[in-house]
């Protein structure tokens, strides 16, 4: 649903030494509920563009509920997917009707483990014969978008340690844990998502060091970093499989799974950091990856075909990890590139905008 963007031309007045006032238009002080008294929240955005916000309180999405009927065709996996649509949309109580008890026993077992395994903040659900609620507890105040990132990315580098390890032992047993792994990177992933939706759907900026502008590109890195976990996964159980390796072949393997975790720690290093020349210096790390990589693939004339294919697999995950660190990267651009110009440029770019 598109909601029409109103605007008002009010002008500045001064009220004191150190204060300015800017009336409100009365039809949105009636429409947001707000009376005199009523306290409402000013965020600096940008150099542009100032954030009032009314009922700031609400801005974890406390009170928002959201209901969903199942079927008898439903399986746990189909409830599911709809829970966590309306968990990234910021709902914080889902309540899943069974009119006719259709959820059965082992459907609520089935559904509450991929709760409590993919969703943070909802680790207990609460059921009853033909209802089952979940209840969303974690707010911004108990972990920050950019924390969560870093926690996402603290698992993708102990995946690419485990790869490391595996194309140098072939031990099968570092990857064990792999799966789980790769759980947890989606389940910070969607907590990540969920949060952003909060800030653009309701106005609320869950933190002073992100504009409001940036939060599709904290999205998109989100989202990233989930498919760099899986590939990074995949590359640790892949080089648990590779066996008698010469040294050469197995150096160059490991060189490489070295620089593709370390392109992904550059790539999220300028995202927090806001450096938009690093963020161009990790996109170049990645091209040089790519020459690398077929060097690599040069040697395997003469390999088997169970070694060919597992090889196959390593680069292809190296590649993969090496591709959406660039994509970070060029995240990071589209995000700080204001910065990088002149005064000037920049004032007439904000003119002909306006």
């Amino acid at each position: 649903m598109l909601v029409k963007q109103d605007k008002e031309r009010r002008k500045v007045q001064i009220s004191g030494k150190s204060s300015c006032m800017v009336a409100l238009p009365k039809r949105w002080v009636k429409e947001m509920g707000l009376e005199q008294g009523s306290e409402v929240t000013i965020s600096k955005v940008n150099s542009t563009s100032l954030l009032v916000s009314a009922q700031p309180q609400l801005s974890q999405g406390r009170g928002k509920e959201a209901a969903v009927t199942v079927s008898a065709e439903d399986s746990s996996e189909t409830v599911f997917r709809k829970v966590v649509s309306l968990y990234v949309l910021g709902f914080s109580r889902i309540v899943i009707d069974s009119p006719k008890g259709f959820l059965s026993s082992s459907k609520k077992l089935e559904f509450k483990d991929l709760v409590r395994r993919h969703l943070i903040g909802t680790e207990g659900v609460v059921e009853s014969r033909d209802r089952m609620t979940v209840h969303v507890l974690l707010g911004y105040s108990e972990l920050s978008v950019e924390n969560a990132l870093k926690k996402m990315l603290l698992i993708i580098d102990s995946l690419g340690n485990d790869a490391v390890q595996a194309v140098e032992s072939a031990d099968p047993e570092l990857v064990e844990t792999t799966v789980e792994r790769q759980d947890e990177v989606r389940r910070f992933g969607l907590y990540v998502i969920r949060q952003l939706n909060l800030s653009l759907n309701q106005g609320v900026l869950p933190d002073l060091s992100l504009e409001n502008r940036d939060t599709l590109g904290y999205i998109l890195v989100a989202r990233i970093l989930e498919r760099i976990a899986s590939h990074a996964s995949t590359l640790a159980a892949a080089a648990s499989e590779l066996k008698s390796l010469g040294r050469p072949t197995i150096a160059k393997l490991t060189s490489m799974s070295e620089a593709a975790s370390s392109l992904v720690d550059d790539a999220m290093l300028s995202l927090f950091k806001r450096d938009h020349e690093g963020a161009d210096a990790a996109i170049e790390k990645a091209k040089d990856f790519v020459h690398k990589e077929g060097e690599v693939i040069r040697t395997l004339n003469g390999s088997d075909s169970q070694t060919y294919y597992s090889l196959h697999l390593v680069m292809d995950s190296q590649k993969r990890m090496a591709e959406y660190a660039k994509e970070i990267a060029e995240v990071v651009l589209d995000m700080t590139v204001e910065r990088t110009l002149q005064e000037p440029e920049l004032e007439i770019a904000q003119a002909l905008y306006a």
